[in-house]
This record gives C-alpha cells, structure tokens and sequence, in this order.
C-alpha cells in the first residue's frame, strides 16, 4: 500500500553524522558508519527489488538491529555543535533556535544540528524485507521496534498500517492512526488523507460502514481526489446495495 517514498528514504539513508569530537558523540558517529554500508545495500536490493539477496542480508541486519536502544539517544553537545538525533524532537529545536530561546539545559543561540544515526533507516530495512518475505508478524515488531525509538516518524507509521491490513488487524488501526494523527504536525495533507482512508478500509472489514464513510469523506476533505477514500466509499456502496 505503501512504497513510494522508497527513493526519499534511500537519499536520506546516506546522510550520516560527520567525524565526531569526543566520548559518546565519536562512539555514535562511528556505529552508525559501520552501519551505513550495510543499509546502503540494503536499500539497493529494495529498489531493485533483489529478492534472493534478502535472506542472506537480513540476519546481518538484524544482528545489529537487535543492538539498539529502547529509545532514541538524547541530544548533546559535540564540540561547537548540538546534535539532535530525533527528526521530531528537533522540529522543536529548531524553533528553539528561531525564537532565540533556550531549551532542555541548551542555551539561546546553540546550533542545533540534525544528526542521522541510521536507527530509524535499519528499522524500516528489515521490516521492509521481513514484509516481502512474507513474514508479516516479524515485520510489525521490526517496525513497532523502530517507531518506540523513533516515535511519529512517517514512514514507519506508514509501513506499520500497512502491515496491520496484511495481517487482518482491522481492530487495531484506527487507534494506531489516531494517536499518530493526534501527536504529528509535520505530515502533508495527502499523506494524512492515505492513513484516514486507511482506517477507513479497517472499519469496512470490521463491517462498520457508517464508520468507514465518515474516514473516507474525512480523507477527500484533506486530498479530493485521495484513491484509497474513492476506494473505501466504493467499498460501502456496494456494501449497502447488497444488504
């Protein structure tokens, strides 16, 4: 359902920290160029949709998946800079930053750097193979792995839903997509317009029509001419003309 934002997410993959200065900023800078190569190939092989190099790939992934954190890493000062780790949390740094304000023990006037430690990108690569390989439970832990560390982050959230209509988790997406929809404020119209429409499609394999109409009239208020809605008031038509 959703795939098309792979290219983004492969130039962004290679944006890693830059030679760090000291402590713990040098041993972050130094796993995540380790760790580069390796998602680097990993993307290539989803672009191109190498599927027999996806076996031998994934356990090496996911040996070094499994050595994360619970949570992403708290800002910190590395020399002259203030890397932030959490592409969200630095929505609000920046702004920080703007406002000439202080925030969280950084003073006025720091320079906040957005930092890529590659955490969220793993997640996505193996939960992305275990998905083509048709192992749909193992992917929805990869991702629900990836979104504790990086909460909000929109391609995992929308990996996650589409994961859920695989597995038939109708019952789980809308409060999924309703918490993300609550705490997000850096998602497009569209993009929000798909994860409504998605809901949408759960309430019609849960049999709530009136539901799945109100998601789907939501959705076309964001994007007019959204084809999950189109598809989700399609869905209900036909529906209610049966019965």
């Amino acid at each position: 359902m959703y795939r098309g934002w792979l290219a983004t997410i492969a130039a962004i993959a290679l944006l890693a920290p830059g030679a760090a200065l000291a402590g713990p900023c040098e041993d972050k800078a130094a796993w995540a160029a380790a760790a580069q190569p390796e998602i680097e190939k990993a993307f290539a092989l989803m672009k191109a949709q190498a599927k027999p190099g996806f076996a031998a790939l994934l356990p090496i992934l996911q040996k070094r998946y499994a050595l994360l954190p619970a949570t992403m890493p708290a800002p910190e000062r590395c020399g002259a800079e203030v890397r932030v780790y959490d592409e969200h949390q630095y929505l609000a740094y920046a702004d920080a930053a703007r406002a000439g304000r202080a925030i969280d023990g950084f003073p006025a006037g720091s320079n906040f750097v957005l930092t890529n430690l590659h955490y969220a990108d793993l997640a996505y690569a193996v939960g992305w193979i275990q998905y083509e390989m048709e192992d749909y439970a193992a992917a929805k832990a990869s991702y629900a792995k990836g979104l504790a560390i990086a909460p909000n982050q929109h391609d995992l959230t929308k990996e996650y839903v589409a994961t859920l209509l695989s597995l038939s988790a109708y019952g789980e997406m809308a409060p999924f997509i309703d918490k993300f929809l609550a705490g997000d404020r850096d998602m497009d119209g569209p993009g929000r317009a798909n994860l409504i429409a998605a809901k949408g499609i759960g309430f019609v394999a849960l049999g709530d029509m009136p539901g799945a109409a109100n998601a789907a009239n939501q959705a076309k208020a964001l994007d007019p001419n959204n084809e999950y809605a189109s598809l989700v008031l399609n869905l209900v038509a036909q529906k209610q003309k049966a019965n």
